[in-house]
């Protein structure tokens, strides 16, 4: 039998993310993306784009977006292929990736804004593709690119 001691005195809340072991809100902040990519939540939250675009990236970074994949794993009605191309089964990947229009989309706005980096197709995420595009892309124009994915 094992033997158990309690000692007299009082409970402690500990906030294990600081130093001191105090709460704060910047220290939550931090906590929410400790063990993230190290520039993920840069990539959405620092950019220039608008607040839903922002959110948009955000949901589509936790594999949110209602897709048709999506839809057909919540058993709910849905379209069997992408809408834009009717090629392939609309996913996360092909919508932001792969798909034509995609690739049409990528190609103008990087000439557009005159951002010397390759159009994202065959990196795994989005994610993946802005990191090798940042390597190649002159610092000047990183927020831009952060703005553009």
């Amino acid at each position: 039998m094992q033997h158990i001691e309690f000692s007299a005195g009082l409970d402690q809340l500990i906030w294990k993310w600081t130093a001191c072991n105090i709460y704060s809100a910047k220290s939550c902040y931090l906590a929410t993306f400790h063990g993230s990519t190290a520039c993920s939540w840069k990539l959405i939250w620092k950019s220039w784009v608008p607040s839903r675009v922002k959110f948009f990236r955000w949901l589509a970074s936790q594999d949110r977006s209602w897709t048709t994949e999506r839809l057909a794993r919540h058993g709910l009605q849905h379209h069997p292929r992408c809408l834009l191309c009717n090629q392939e089964p609309e996913t996360l990947r092909h919508l932001l990736l792969e798909c034509r229009f995609t690739h049409e989309a990528w190609h103008e706005t990087l000439a557009w804004l005159r951002i010397p980096a390759p159009i994202p197709s065959h990196d795994p995420s989005l994610m993946d593709w802005w990191m090798h595009a940042k390597e190649n892309t002159p610092r000047i124009l990183h927020k831009a690119l952060k703005s553009v994915a």
